[in-house]
């Protein structure tokens, strides 16, 4: 039984040293809340969003993008609804070809 009492004894005297032992160069009031929580700096903002949930491509883009998929041909018709684009093409044999692209990553679906 004195075993475990010296074990918490010591245990709880090093938590109170660590504690107390806080670095000369700590000022009071550098941390608002908790001294023991991260700066700020480390806070999430929006820059730290990857580039690519940040970008969103273009009409334009999306036309190439669907002449590419089509084999070429003349875009007659772009929309979008939500997050897709829809874009028909007439390709240079006569077929009518829907191209389906996410308006995020710029994906063919």
């Amino acid at each position: 039984m004195t075993k475990r009492r010296y074990i918490a004894l010591a245990a709880a005297a090093l938590l109170m040293a660590g504690a107390s032992a806080m670095p000369a160069s700590a000022k009071p009031g550098k941390w608002k809340e908790n001294p023991f929580s991260a700066p700020a700096s480390f806070a999430p903002s929006v820059n730290d969003t990857p580039r690519w949930a940040q970008r969103k491509i273009s009409a334009s883009e999306a036309k190439s993008i669907a002449r590419r998929r089509a084999g070429g041909g003349e875009v007659v018709d772009i929309s979008r609804n939500g997050n897709t684009y829809r874009v028909r093409v007439i390709r240079k044999d006569g077929r009518v070809v829907d191209v389906l692209i996410d308006a995020t990553t710029g994906r063919v679906r």
